[in-house]
């Protein structure tokens, strides 16, 4: 069993109908589609358009040394122990929605950039140097929190190569039920089925990385981000030095040293 699979709690008989093929290659050819992986959609978020959201992931990759941290809406913590289980080298596909962004995602009043983070096993995480995870702030109803993918490609982020051509949700079941996926799931941890060859819509694939350690982070202490700071409002050449001043702020508010005991209070 995988060292990151042990105490999760997954069944003998379960385990067993996973191929040991899957485990060490997840079933990976060129450019197919993993056996069992994580799928996110994409969409304008925090009022950065997509392209731009790109543009500053693969700035963020770079500084870190391959590493990005992509926000998403929901927690997959509870399929992402069978994911793990399932494979040494759990991926994660990005594909854009299909419907436009809300409103609310397009021109948000204010942004928060978060600043404290605890892993998917309830230990503590640093936030690498350079990455910069935002969210609308609910002004009626702030959220707590926020969660993040921990994630890897070691090539450009937009780099196709590697890429299929296509998801489509008739193909892929949740790794955890076995059931369809909602029209509204927007982040999901799937398995890839057999074709019928008759599917309703084929999502394209952006791009895809690995999840390394700690794979999936929850993230707290959202603070404001000044008008002056936000990079929804950035160009393409001035987004690099916007990114770094966002740095600095978020520096000044975390302590290099954070008791590890509040950290895990975020849990």
């Amino acid at each position: 069993m995988p060292r990151h699979a042990r105490g999760v709690g997954l069944s003998v008989p379960y385990l067993d109908r996973l191929s040991r093929m899957t485990r060490r290659d997840n079933g990976v050819t060129g450019g197919s589609v993993p056996a069992v992986f994580c799928w996110t959609k994409f969409g304008t978020e925090a009022g950065e358009r997509t392209p731009n959201i790109f543009r500053r992931k693969e700035i963020e990759r770079r500084r870190n040394s391959g590493v990005f941290l992509w926000g998403i809406g929901n927690s997959i913590r509870p399929s992402l122990a069978n994911l793990l289980a399932a494979t040494e080298m759990p991926e994660v596909l990005f594909s854009p929605m299909k419907s436009p962004a809300a409103k609310r995602d397009v021109s948000p009043p204010e942004l928060v950039v978060w600043c404290d983070a605890v892993g998917y096993d309830g230990c503590s995480f640093r936030i690498p140097e350079f990455s910069l995870v935002t969210s609308r702030r609910d002004q009626e109803s702030p959220r707590p929190g926020h969660f993040a993918l921990v994630c890897r490609k070691d090539s450009p982020l937009l780099d196709e190569s590697d890429s299929p051509a296509g998801v489509s949700a008739d193909e892929v079941r949740n790794l955890k039920t076995g059931s369809s996926l909602g029209a509204s799931q927007v982040t999901s941890v799937v398995r890839r089925i057999a074709s019928s060859g008759d599917v309703s819509y084929r999502y394209p694939v952006a791009t895809r990385a690995y999840l390394v350690y700690p794979y999936l982070v929850r993230l707290s202490r959202g603070v404001t981000v000044p008008d002056s700071l936000r990079l929804d409002r950035e160009t393409s050449t001035g987004l690099e030095a916007a990114m770094e001043k966002l740095v600095r702020l978020r520096r000044e508010l975390v302590p290099e040293s954070r008791p590890r005991s509040e950290q895990l209070m975020l849990v």
